[in-house]
């Protein structure tokens, strides 16, 4: 039973270091000159920095993953406003990672985009590098938007760290077992 407990313990270990490669500080690059600065969804505080990186010239064009209210208006509020570059908003089919790489497939067919510098929530780097890698043939920069995180949230448990490593991993697995784009 001891030996039990000391493998259990020794992989749960494992898996926490593996997190901090994989979640926390994730291979990510810093944003280059390309043709659109894609978001992945949700729109939520990375806009900010989505924002900082059109103003500073890093591409011409933002597309944006958002879902749409009731009203049918996308809910990012850079969709429905004036920029000075072009703003692309869409929602995936489906509404995940995968359907997003697909529509950054699909966008760079039709609007002739050889580069994207995709920015997520650094946690999701790794697998979204994964998933868009799979669907995106072009010049490919993963930037990460990178957010401090309390390791437990009872207000927003969505954005702790120990949501994000149970998520993320779980995630990692259906990624894993579906490998097409």
């Amino acid at each position: 039973m001891l030996r039990g407990f000391v493998v259990v313990g020794a992989m749960v270990i494992a898996w926490a270091v593996a997190g901090i490669f994989l979640y926390v500080a994730p291979p990510a690059e810093e944003p280059v000159h390309a043709d659109v600065l894609f978001v992945l969804g949700p729109p939520d505080r990375r806009m900010g920095y989505a924002e900082q990186l059109m103003q500073q010239g890093y591409a011409p064009t933002l597309a944006v993953s958002s879902p749409t209210g009731k009203d049918g208006r996308f809910t990012a509020d850079v969709c429905n406003s004036v920029r000075p570059y072009r703003v692309i908003c869409f929602t995936p089919e489906p509404f995940t990672t995968q359907g997003e790489a697909r529509t950054l497939r699909d966008l760079s067919n039709q609007y002739g985009w050889k580069s994207a510098d995709v920015l997520t929530a650094q946690f999701h780097v790794t697998r979204a590098r994964v998933i868009v890698d799979r669907c995106y043939k072009g010049g490919l920069h993963m930037v990460a938007d990178r957010t401090g995180l309390p390791l437990v949230s009872l207000t927003n448990p969505t954005y702790s760290w120990a949501y994000q490593y149970l998520y993320q991993t779980a995630a990692f697995v259906k990624v894993a077992i579906h490998p097409e784009c």
